[in-house]
């Protein structure tokens, strides 16, 4: 039983983990903008001296920074948790169909962690400054930048259905555990 309910947290942080980074991607460029728009005075007074392009151009490097270190950092925690929600639906609840799409997840974030997300950083930091949108670093950086995307969202679907079955699914267990209840009920009632 307490293996099931570590498999369901260990989905769901993993779930939950995921549309975190989402969130936090977007917003990082997002409040670019808004500080832009209504920056604190001594703010205002750097951003003139910067010039708006600069300022611009600076705050977008450093979201792009952290969203940079949030997501190689995620990446190695999502590792760590698929690992262990796999071993723990292939080894404890011994459910093959479950550990294989809970491994997928952890081959795809392996995949992402050592042979997308380097590429897309480094890539990244070179259009932040010098290339535009029209040269070749631009373009892969978006190609990869959509991949990562399709990865997430796949990544995504396996662990809601890992999730839905380990929430609505028939426990092998669950079953077991009902038939004992009611044989203590039973017990205690003639035993009274």
């Amino acid at each position: 039983m307490h293996r099931h309910r570590i498999a369901a947290f260990l989905s769901g942080c993993l779930i939950l983990g995921s549309l975190f980074m989402i969130f936090v991607a977007t917003e990082n460029f997002q409040t670019v903008d808004r500080v832009l728009a209504r920056p604190a005075p001594e703010a205002a007074q750097m951003f003139q001296t910067l010039g708006p392009d600069n300022s611009r151009l600076l705050l977008r490097y450093l979201a792009g920074e952290e969203n940079r270190l949030f997501f190689v950092a995620w990446e190695l925690a999502e590792i760590a948790l698929g690992i262990a929600l796999t071993a723990i639906l292939l080894f404890a609840m011994r459910s093959g169909l479950l550990a294989g799409m809970a491994g997928g997840m952890v081959i795809i974030a392996l995949f992402q962690h050592f042979r997308v997300t380097p590429e897309m950083i480094s890539l990244g930091r070179l259009i932040d400054f010098g290339a535009g949108a029209g040269s070749v670093a631009y373009s892969q950086f978006w190609r990869l930048h959509g991949l990562y995307g399709v990865l997430e969202v796949l990544k995504l679907v396996l662990l809601v259905v890992v999730a839905g079955f380990l929430l609505l699914g028939k426990r092998k267990g669950a079953v077991a555990d009902q038939d004992t209840t009611s044989e203590h009920r039973v017990s205690a009632a003639l035993h009274r």
